[in-house]
């Protein structure tokens, strides 16, 4: 980049950017061009701190110390709690042979926390300096600068200094969020100094974010071995084995974080996502709990994330209901959006109700995904319709088929899984949206925190999270009736409920086997079975199961989806807690879809979790003629499953508590001939419900955009209302899909 073009721009990004090449330039011995572009940023800010450590150690390195000097105050002055600032001062000043006010320097650094080897070499070497001091004030006597006994020893330390100014530039730069300057530094830093454990720690980091799992273990290995001590280290080595599966070793490291470093909420927190991924939701709730209760303030990052993890693994605690539920969502709201609502912008998109309208979406699934698989129907129906503009805000960094596909479906696609909550909001707001969809809720990808930031005039949550934000900042929860039955829900949502005709749309699987006979009718007993991810299959679920099956001594339980080569230890127990033996139970491994959707052929009913009910899979199952028995309880996470089975009209199979769970288990396996002739017409019911009908759905989604955005334009505040087919009937050509 010319330095004149440098000197032209303030933009701190940018700025940094250019100071990682003026670093990578004196890193090559480049040092007259690593000088240049230093000045060039200096320029344009002269208050930039790095640029200023950095060009005064440039100076030292090339025995230009009295010119330093300025330089490293100004960075310390700026920012005096980068102990490497304090430590380039000090060298500038004793290669100076200011020794008095190395001394007064040193002891002021003391003050503010400087500690360390680095720190006492300094003091030995002012303590053997102090002999000298007067002579050096006399004219007549040379003037002793500190110099080095030996070149060797120069070396070692003028290398020791460098590499620790581009630790803290590493630093600074992860600080302001400039990820890719960051990253770039932190691959050169493992490259010129692979004895030394930060780059390495960053670099792992980073790469993980980026999904290398590979690369990103052995960088983290190496750090943790380089930095016995770092308890940061070990969590993210922790999370990254965690991830592999290897679980064992992931808790093993987390636990010696929090050894090394008690009272370590991220430790906690990074805890609590490794059982969460093994389904041991209990002892994952606890140590969110336990992290959580150690933070005296909460920021974006780490606090956010793993407070929406909590709410997520609150929503399947059976013990809690469903007021304590929506309170503890509404305290999300509290102090995630606490302040922000003083600083909303005022809007100035036109309220023109009729015009052509800005739809942004934002969620971190749109991938290989099930919120994918639900969305991209509405997606298609609504591309290249006239009064509607679909822009992408994709949160995360994984690519396939499914991402590229969805993205030709945009107008905009933009990836901002780097980008921080407060620019993100501004780019939402420059970009215009009129209408924000967010399609994670309390998921692992979301950015609720953006949403709190009112980016957009009119904001709604859909899809991807069975339950309220709590955000006072979202307008609208889009639903369908036997989801959330109007009157029931509405005082457990900040949100104002838009009902369309069914909750999600469903794209059935073009490789689906066609539905076989029910399989009781040949082996003379039912088999049950249940396609739900092993987190919902808590002891409550596995206690009202246990309970039918002790009812039917010659039923089976098939329960898929498990981690491959597990021993089912938990499961096993459960069920023998429960009166029930191992022969009973069939265990099947994850698999591809086809195959999945094959094991349905082995299944005479499904049995739903409790009180978080299956979603995804339940739709399957109705494609593949299995009905699931469900418990419709009182908060929406417990309704997933009769939201199906309503829109189905499948309501003789929704029970009321685990009493009728049970009593209308047993009256299905006392009746295997209509058990029968209702999988054998299911598939034909399920085409004639609105599930399937994606015209309709995206319809009554645009007709819920528009009234949405009318009532902002009339200034009126959000407010429930229902897509009847009615509406869809009378409504423009301008909303036709």
């Amino acid at each position: 980049m010319p330095h004149g073009e440098v000197a032209q721009k303030s933009d701190a990004t940018q700025l940094d950017s250019a100071c990682v090449r003026a670093m990578e330039l004196q890193l090559a011995g480049k040092l007259e061009l690593a000088e240049q572009l230093y000045r060039a940023i200096l320029q344009a800010e002269p208050r930039h701190a790095a640029a200023n450590y950095c060009i005064g150690m440039l100076q030292i390195q090339c025995k230009r110390g009295a010119l330093s000097l300025a330089h490293l105050k100004a960075a310390l002055e700026l920012q005096p709690e980068v102990s490497d600032y304090w430590l380039g001062y000090l060298e500038a000043l004793m290669l100076a042979g200011q020794t008095a006010e190395a001394t007064g320097t040193l002891a002021l650094g003391r003050q503010h926390g400087l500690a360390g080897a680095a720190v006492e070499d300094f003091a030995h070497r002012l303590e053997a300096a102090k002999p000298h001091a007067a002579a050096a004030a006399s004219p007549n006597l040379p003037k002793l600068a500190a110099k080095p006994a030996k070149p060797a020893r120069t070396r070692r330390r003028g290398d020791a200094i460098f590499v620790r100014k581009q630790e803290s530039a590493l630093l600074t730069m992860i600080q302001r969020q400039n990820f890719d300057a960051a990253l770039a530094l932190a691959r050169s830093l493992t490259e010129r100094f692979p004895e030394r454990g930060l780059g390495w720690k960053a670099l792992g980091a980073f790469v993980s974010s980026n999904g290398n799992d590979a690369e990103a273990l052995q960088a983290m290995q190496t750090a943790v071995r380089l930095m016995p001590q770092d308890a940061e280290a070990h969590i993210n080595l922790g999370l990254t084995l965690a991830k592999l599966q290897r679980f064992d070793e992931a808790e093993m490291l987390l636990k010696r974080a929090l050894a090394i470093k008690p009272g370590f909420a991220a430790a906690h927190y990074r805890l609590g996502m490794t059982y969460e991924f093994q389904g041991r939701f209990a002892e994952a709730e606890a140590s969110l709990r336990r992290g959580i209760a150690l933070r005296t303030g909460y920021a974006e990052g780490d606090d956010e994330r793993s407070y929406s993890n909590l709410l997520f693994l609150v929503s399947h605690n059976p013990t809690v209901g469903a007021d304590a539920l929506f309170n503890a969502h509404c305290r999300y709201g509290e102090i995630f959006e606490e302040g922000l609502k003083s600083s909303w912008p005022e809007h100035s998109n036109s309220r023109e109700p009729n015009r052509c309208l800005k739809v942004g979406f934002v969620s971190g699934d749109l991938y290989q995904h099930a919120v994918a698989s639900f969305i991209e129907p509405v997606l298609v129906q609504l591309r290249g319709h006239p009064n509607l503009e679909l822009h992408a805000y994709y949160n995360n960094v994984r690519e396939d088929d499914v991402s590229r596909r969805l993205r030709g479906l945009f107008k905009t696609w933009r990836p901002v899984s780097f980008v921080a909550d407060v620019q993100l909001a501004n780019q939402i707001l420059r970009d215009g949206m009129d209408v924000l969809i967010d399609l994670s809720g309390h998921t692992g990808q979301n950015r609720l925190p953006v949403f709190a930031r009112k980016p957009a005039p009119v904001q709604a949550s859909w899809i991807g999270y069975p339950g309220t934000t709590g955000l006072r900042a979202m307008d609208y929860y889009l639903a369908g009736r036997h989801f959330l039955p109007p009157g029931e829900f509405d005082a457990h949502f900040t949100e104002k409920l838009v009902y369309l005709p069914a909750n999600v749309p469903f794209q059935p699987h073009p490789a689906a086997p066609p539905v076989n006979p029910l399989p009781a009718l040949e082996t003379g007993r039912i088999t049950f079975g249940s396609f739900n991810r092993l987190g919902k299959i808590n002891d409550s679920t596995v206690a009202m199961w246990s309970e039918l099956l002790c009812a039917l001594p010659e039923a089976k339980m098939l329960i898929a989806g498990l981690a491959p080569g597990a021993e089912n230890k938990k499961l096993i127990e459960q069920f023998a807690a429960g009166g029930i033996a191992i022969e009973r139970l069939i265990f099947r491994e994850r698999c591809d879809l086809k195959t999945y959707l094959a094991l349905h052929h082995q299944v005479d009913m499904c049995l739903d979790t409790t009180p978080y009910t299956g979603g995804t899979t339940t739709i399957h199952a109705l494609w593949m003629g299995i009905p699931t028995l469900t418990v419709a309880g009182p908060t929406p996470a417990a309704r997933s499953g009769a939201a199906f089975l309503g829109d189905a009209g499948l309501f003789e199979f929704i029970a009321t508590d685990v009493a009728d769970f049970v009593k209308k288990g047993l009256y299905w396996a006392a009746h295997l001939a209509e058990l029968a002739e209702v999988r054998a017409g299911l598939r034909a019911r399920l085409e004639k419900s609105p599930i399937p009908q994606a015209e309709l759905i995206g319809a009554a989604f645009i007709h819920a955009l528009r009234r949405m955005w009318t009532r902002w334009c009339d200034g009126l505040p959000a407010a429930s209302f229902e897509i009847a087919g009615s509406d869809l009937m009378s409504q423009g050509n301008h909303d036709r899909p």
